[in-house]
């Protein structure tokens, strides 16, 4: 143990007196570790901690896929969900379930809640045990008899302290009194966010064969011991063909049952990303080793002489190599430390700057298993930047380094290590540029992707009504009237609409009908968007018109029915231009015939990156939603300001009906693509890094390769060598390893850029205009690094030169 503490206190004593090699060294490591560490502990939460759920590999979600028409992971109907309950040999259970809205009545102010309807066998499907109390049981799926609630373990500590005495207490809400039955576990929350949980109780009506295209819900399985994905598959396909057998006229020969295991849905598409990034910050902490590297061996170079005297002294190869290699360990160890004071800040400013694009982000923390991989990557990098460098010090030539005297010993061996560091660090460098490059140029190609709408000056709110309050639609249609009145006289009000979904939001599908049409075996009719909408919705929008007439006031409970549909509607259905005045019927309860009055351009309802599908909008006079949002334009200034003025109007109409979710348009347009912008964010800080780090290095072997050849410069000037040959000498010297490094790192690149290909959107991975630009700037910034000790080597004098040797 006394080596080892001897060679600690004179690696401290050594850095001491080397205090900005020392700085530079812990800075540059604390960086890429930091970095690295912060990005695992997203990595680790989101993608590689199982959720709290008991076996979750074996959870599958299942869904509706018609591949003809590129419609996928559609929702299901209740029939669909009866059959994949009793069909399948695969599933040891099944359970549905679907999403929305409640209001808490009964305290001071009322709040709204996220309410999950889900069937009796939800909780064991997911392997959840209630911490107290018990789950729903079958009889309680039926009207009537559903009225009862498991609390999240969020909710039970926010509202009731944690207090075991919650079972049996009523709860007013929609103004319905529900029995709390259970509270989940610590830590279990699905769907995400989630406050309480009610029993699915679908009406007879609703469960018939006759709304088997009526989709709304999600459902998840659980497969059988042993039973692989693959398996399960295999007997689907088998299910999908008999039920299109069994029910042929709703088209099903062209539907396949979807499956994907629980973890792909919940984290599917952030998977790539995440791991992205985190090689990205790996490569970052790569160049960072190469440049403290190439310091140590310049470091190492210039202490020959020591290194020689300690060697005579009796010191061997075993013991230098100990000692330099403590000194890199001693580097990382301090890097470590300030690199995971930097993860802890790190990792929150992920989470704020990704808000709510990011799945399981409550998961997400500096736990044991961040912590042991910062002290691995921490000592991994001393073991990668410490150990050339202690391999070259450790050949120390006695005779050579006393010879030399104290100017140290320049070794062929160390340039060309040093050499081969530099080209390894503009490799990296470019191809992180050139993943940068290719994300950032696909978040252009997002940004400018028109949304049919002018989200700027907009201010969106949603709220729910109380079912009871208002079970009949005349009630809901008088209070939708009546707000719409008072917010359009709210002072900086321009316009005003209403919808049951916002754009940019969740699919709302339903199978329809057209009037005077059948389909033809094998024709595809995938389910149509659905939105119901006020009269101004559109304008207030600024949706463009393109044929017929939006929807008017009139368009209410007693006229004929009238529906809005969007270009990409009508030039399916009716490519002949004639979609004007025909009629179509939603599979819906409430649903009648309803004549086509109006084509719209279409609008991005359902996301920036995804095509858009058939829309139609309806008269929310004639189809009332009880859960519905505001879009209200302002004349000039922050919609913002808003607030107060349409809070008030809306407690003025119902004071028991809060609303939540303000929020100006534009910041849900950005959080949609919230992830895909902190990706493009972190890859051009990451390369950033690494071109400065390079340009370092670049500049750093240069420099001291300038240093180490000052005689030699000196011969060359005093025989006639003009400034420039020297400077074009020194700057060849330079773009030679440039160019290996380019050479290397676009051969890289093009290994690695179809890993990018379904990241992007709206640019090739292989795109050459991104490739030619990154070589060129890498080009570029290291001419100008190669340049800066160029120049100084053209002012060597020849005179002073030969003097000093």
């Amino acid at each position: 143990m006394d080596p080892l503490l001897q060679d600690v206190r004179y690696a401290l004593r050594s850095l001491r007196k080397s205090p900005g090699f020392a700085v530079v060294a812990v800075l540059a490591l604390a960086l890429g570790i930091g970095a690295n560490s912060a990005v695992f502990s997203v990595v680790s939460g989101v993608l590689l901690t199982p959720p709290p759920l008991s076996e979750p590999d074996r959870l599958v979600d299942l869904s509706n896929t018609f591949a003809k028409a590129g419609r996928k992971g559609l929702t299901s109907s209740v029939a669909e969900y009866r059959d994949y309950r009793e069909l399948p040999r695969v599933f040891a259970s099944v359970a549905a379930f679907t999403d929305g809205d409640m209001t808490l009545t009964g305290l001071d102010t009322p709040q709204h809640l996220r309410v999950v309807e889900a069937t009796a066998s939800f909780l064991p499907t997911l392997g959840v045990t209630p911490a107290l109390g018990r789950g729903f049981t079958e009889d309680e799926e039926t009207p009537g008899q559903h009225q009862v609630v498991v609390l999240s373990h969020a909710m039970w500590r926010t509202h009731f302290s944690e207090d075991p005495g919650v079972l049996g207490r009523t709860l007013q809400l929609d103004g319905e009194p529900y029995t709390v039955v259970g509270v989940l576990p610590r830590g279990v929350v699905f769907p995400a966010d989630s406050d309480l949980y009610r029993p699915f109780a679908p009406s007879p009506e609703l469960a018939s064969e006759e709304k088997r295209e009526t989709r709304f819900l999600e459902v998840l399985a659980r497969l059988k011991p042993g039973v692989t994905l693959e398996a399960a598959r295999k007997d689907l396909a088998r299910v999908s063909l008999a039920l299109a057998e069994a029910h042929p006229k709703y088209g099903l020969a062209e539907r396949s049952i979807g499956m994907d295991s629980l973890e792909d849905t919940l984290v599917g598409e952030v998977r790539g990303p995440l791991w992205l990034l985190l090689g990205a910050v790996g490569f970052v902490l790569l160049v960072a080793c190469s440049s403290v590297a190439n310091l140590l061996l310049a470091r190492a170079a210039a202490r020959g002489r020591e290194v020689s005297i300690r060697a005579a002294l009796g010191a061997g190869r075993g013991r230098l190599l100990a000692q330099f290699l403590t000194e890199s360990l001693v580097l990382s160890v301090a890097g470590g430390v300030l690199g995971l004071l930097l993860a802890l800040w790190g990792t929150d400013a992920l989470l704020a700057l990704v808000g709510d694009g990011l799945p399981r982000a409550a998961e997400v923390r500096l736990d044991g298993r961040s912590l042991l991989f910062t002290t691995g990557v921490s000592l991994l990098a001393g073991l990668l930047f410490g150990m050339a460098p202690a391999l070259q010090a450790s050949r120390a030539d006695l005779g050579a380094a006393m010879r030399e005297g104290a100017r140290g010993t320049a070794g062929g061996r160390s340039s060309r290590v040093r050499s081969a560091l530099v080209v390894a660090q503009v490799a990296l460098a470019l191809v992180l540029l050139v993943g940068a490059g290719l994300i950032g140029k696909s978040l252009v190609a997002l940004l400018s992707v028109d949304t049919g709408f002018t989200p700027e000056g907009l201010l969106t709110g949603q709220f729910s009504l109380p079912d009871t309050a208002y079970a009949e639609p005349e009630r809901k249609v008088a209070f939708q009237r009546e707000l719409l009145r008072r917010l359009q006289g709210v002072p900086g009000v321009e316009s005003v609409g209403l919808t049951n979904a916002l754009p940019l939001g969740r699919s709302i599908t339903f199978g329809f009908a057209i009037d005077g049409r059948t389909r033809e075996p094998g024709e595809v009719w995938p389910a149509v968007q659905f939105r119901t909408v006020s009269a101004d919705y559109h304008r207030t929008l600024r949706v463009r018109l393109r044929e017929g007439r939006l929807l008017e006031a009139t368009d209410g409970p007693q006229a004929p029915w009238a529906v809005v549909i969007n270009k990409t509607f009508a030039d399916t259905y009716w490519p002949q231009g004639d979609a004007l005045g025909q009629r179509l019927k939603l599979n819906r309860p409430d649903a009648e015939w309803t004549t086509v009055v109006g084509i719209v351009e279409d609008v991005r309802e359902w996301a920036l990156d995804r095509p858009t599908p058939p829309m139609a909008y309806y008269a929310v006079d004639q189809l009332p939603n009880s859960g519905l949002a505001l879009v209200v334009r302002a004349r000039a200034g922050n919609p913002e300001s808003l607030r107060p003025g349409i809070e008030a109007e809306l407690r003025a109409v119902d004071r028991n009906v809060p609303l939540h979710g303000v929020a100006p348009m534009v910041r849900l347009v950005d959080a949609s693509i919230g992830f895909r912008r902190l990706s493009a964010l972190l890859m051009g800080l990451f390369a950033g890094t690494a071109l400065l780090l390079a340009a370092l290095g670049i500049s750093g072997v240069i420099g001291y390769s300038v240093a180490q050849r000052t005689r030699e410069m000196g011969i060359r000037m005093a025989l006639g060598a003009t400034r420039t040959s020297v400077l074009a000498l020194v700057l060849k010297q330079g773009l030679r390893l440039t160019g290996l490094g380019v050479a290397v790192g676009l051969a890289l690149s093009l290994a690695l850029a179809r890993f990018l290909d379904a990241m992007l959107y709206g640019v090739a991975a292989y795109d050459a205009g991104t490739f030619a630009g990154v070589a060129a700037v890498l080009a570029l910034v290291a001419l100008v690094a190669t340049w800066l000790p160029a120049r100084r080597a053209t002012r060597v004098d020849p005179i002073i030169a030969l003097r000093a040797d």
